[in-house]
């Protein structure tokens, strides 16, 4: 799973330079606004979703811009939205056009040749790449200064060619960079406007950990897809704070990147409650001589030597130290994280692909890390689904 996220990383991080001969200007006039407050990222399932997020996102006079551009739908409801002080650059990669005699209901929503001619040509700037890796190039190194974005409407499979999670999040990651030199902090982008079914499964279940323990946010798998639902957490005493929250009497758990066993310890007490036969967790950590003294501190529980990145490895352990019984059909009921390299800003591609191998393999109800990059992420990721419910309750 590292040598996934680091190809990912390496090709959304690598600039081609090609000049496009367009310049897009911010509106006349207008002061460029800034931002204090994060960049909302805003995962839709549908076209029909974004199109209601470019309405409550993107304002008029806004500069903006599309990836994945059909000349339909979701391009003419931000070409509204921007109205005529605005600008719009929609930008779509080389294809072949649709045969129209095959399945016209089908190729409805896909653009034709010739739709860029009177397409909101007082606002909006079709630019065609040779290939999705240009995009840096039709949106910010096509003129002498570099543009500035309101909003950034993405399609992930339209102009990728598939529903990527680790691409999408690169990719948005290093918009908002281009957007401002400084990066995200103070960020002029109001809101990424993503169509992606993999990324709305991951905003569904990704919790911040203070907003948890505060009550703000209950846990709730309904909607997590079967899949684990996930809390980011900074610092050693929030991750711990978890614990009554995640951890329920009879659970099998695991933490990964033990140390000395502490948190180790909680999780296990939490987890046998007062029966010690039923439940417990079993703490890993890559270095031996940390184990040796973690088995050292507390000889009541158990310890072993493991990569967290050797999911198989993880799940072997489970019936070494566990047995079968359990009634729960997932190797870990939860799987605590705290891995160097994970816990700070950086590394939240790495992140996430554990956390998916984690997810997959282990199974999990829930799985708690220690990172900064993932809970900042558990604070922009948004699924438009809740947005529009709140929006929906509040007119009532």
């Amino acid at each position: 799973m590292r040598t996934v996220a680091a190809v990912c990383a390496l090709q959304l991080l690598c600039n081609a330079r090609l000049s496009f001969g367009l310049v897009l200007s911010a509106p006349s006039g207008r002061k460029r606004r800034k931002s204090g407050s994060s960049t909302k990222w805003i995962a839709c399932s549908s076209t029909t979703e974004v199109a209601r997020a470019i309405t409550k996102y993107v304002h008029e006079g806004d500069a903006v811009a599309e990836l994945g551009a059909q000349l339909r739908e979701s391009s003419i409801a931000l070409s509204d939205a921007v109205g005529p002080d605005g600008r719009a650059v929609l930008v779509d990669i080389e294809r072949k056009f649709p045969n129209e005699k095959k399945g016209e209901d089908r190729t409805l929503a896909m653009r034709r040749e010739g739709d860029e001619r009177g397409f909101y040509p007082d606002r909006a700037t079709f630019v065609e790449t040779k290939g999705f890796e240009f995009w840096r190039d039709a949106l910010f190194f096509r003129g002498e200064a570099r543009p500035q974005y309101d909003a950034l409407v993405v399609d992930m499979s339209t102009v990728a060619g598939n529903d990527l999670e680790l691409t999408c999040i690169a990719l948005v990651r290093e918009f908002l960079a281009l957007n401002n030199g400084d990066g995200e902090s103070d960020n002029p982008c109001r809101a990424v406007i993503v169509k992606s079914g993999s990324l709305q499964n991951l905003a569904r279940r990704l919790y911040h950990a203070q907003r948890v323990i505060s009550g703000a946010q209950t846990l709730d798998n309904r909607h997590a897809g079967g899949r684990s639902l996930i809390i980011g957490a900074v610092g050693v005493k929030q991750y711990r704070e978890t614990i009554p929250f995640v951890v329920r009497e009879g659970d099998v758990c695991i933490e990964v990147g033990c140390h000395l066993g502490t948190t180790a310890t909680l999780i296990d007490e939490a987890a046998k409650g007062g029966d010690p036969v039923s439940g417990g967790c079993l703490g890993v950590d890559v270095g031996s001589s940390i184990i040796k003294a973690a088995r050292k501190k507390y000889p009541h529980l158990s310890f072993e030597v493991g990569d967290g990145f050797r999911t198989g490895s993880l799940a072997r352990m489970r019936t070494a130290y566990f047995g079968v019984h359990t009634a729960n059909r997932s190797t870990y009921d939860v799987v605590y994280v705290d891995i160097g390299g994970l816990s700070g800003s950086e590394g939240l591609l790495e992140s996430v692909a554990l956390l998916a191998s984690i997810d997959h393999s282990l199974e999990p109800r829930c799985i708690v890390i220690k990172s900064l990059c993932v809970r900042r992420l558990a604070s922009c990721l948004v699924p438009f689904s809740d947005v529009w419910k709140e929006d929906r309750l509040s007119r009532q």
